[in-house]
């Protein structure tokens, strides 16, 4: 298996990991606001596990932590997007339409990550 193959794979649990597992012990909170705290933790969260899967890899360390703050904006960003939209729009959360957006926020995370292997490798 190709190495940017493991990696994109890793980043992929990474981001399961962050966004379910551990969102899971937070509290929650409003993403809407752009310097929210418990927004940046989040961001924080996948920028630590992305560090983490980096440097098991063995990506120069300043690369690794460059890639991580990479994450940590885009994250932020993402979310803070995503949160703002169903705010403004008053999208219920048991809705079709609330489903379409949360498969975008995914897919450009998705793309972060494949951003990151492609400068990677």
């Amino acid at each position: 298996m190709e190495m940017e193959t493991v990696i994109l794979f890793s980043l992929l649990c990474k981001h399961a990991v962050a966004d379910l597992a551990v969102q899971s012990f937070r509290i929650p909170t409003t993403k809407r606001l752009y310097f929210n705290k418990g927004l940046h933790l989040h961001a924080l969260d996948h920028a630590v596990l992305t560090l983490l899967v980096l440097l098991v890899f063995f990506i120069n360390p300043w690369l690794a932590l460059a890639f991580a703050v990479l994450d940590y904006v885009a994250h932020w960003h993402i979310d803070c997007f995503k949160s703002k939209l169903l705010w403004i729009f008053e999208i219920p959360r048991d809705g079709a339409l609330f489903w379409r957006i949360q498969t975008c926020d995914q897919i450009l995370h998705y793309a972060t990550y494949a951003l990151i292997v492609y400068l990677i490798c």
